[in-house]
């Protein structure tokens, strides 16, 4: 009766499924928040980026080198106020000219955000920088 028992116990797959999912559970729960915190940088990046792209656009309405500083900080400041992912205190901006082109960089500090504070996975740099140029003068 007892060797019948445990033969039926051997044969059972119920315990099985347990085990298996808990194999699965941490890789499953890796990848999910892989794909959160790397959606949350790329979307940090992509928002820099656009700042970047949006004031070298500016620049171009500048007549003299300190018009175009001014015009592409003053254009990064104005798109901050529409997007909430960004801390305006964290963001510095820089123009430099030369050649006939602008280039335009903004760096955003993003150390303090939650995705830099978790030790889940390994992330970049919380420093992202991102450029954009312009050629200036018009058509040659």
């Amino acid at each position: 009766m007892m060797v019948a028992k445990l033969t039926a116990m051997v044969r059972s797959r119920r315990g099985s499924s347990l085990v298996e999912f808990a194999l699965a559970l941490p890789v499953l729960l890796g990848i999910l928040f892989g794909i959160l915190l790397y959606g949350q940088y790329f979307l940090l990046a992509h928002s820099v980026q656009a700042l970047a792209n949006d004031a070298v656009r500016a620049t171009l309405g500048g007549l003299n080198a300190t018009e175009r500083r001014t015009i592409a900080s003053a254009s990064v400041l104005a798109e901050l106020a529409t997007l909430p992912e960004l801390t305006a205190s964290r963001v510095t901006t820089t123009t430099t000219e030369g050649a006939g082109f602008v280039t335009v960089s903004v760096r955003y500090d993003a150390g303090n955000t939650a995705i830099f504070r978790s030790r889940l996975l390994p992330m970049p740099d919380p420093v992202i920088e991102r450029k954009a140029v312009v050629r200036t003068g018009g058509i040659s």
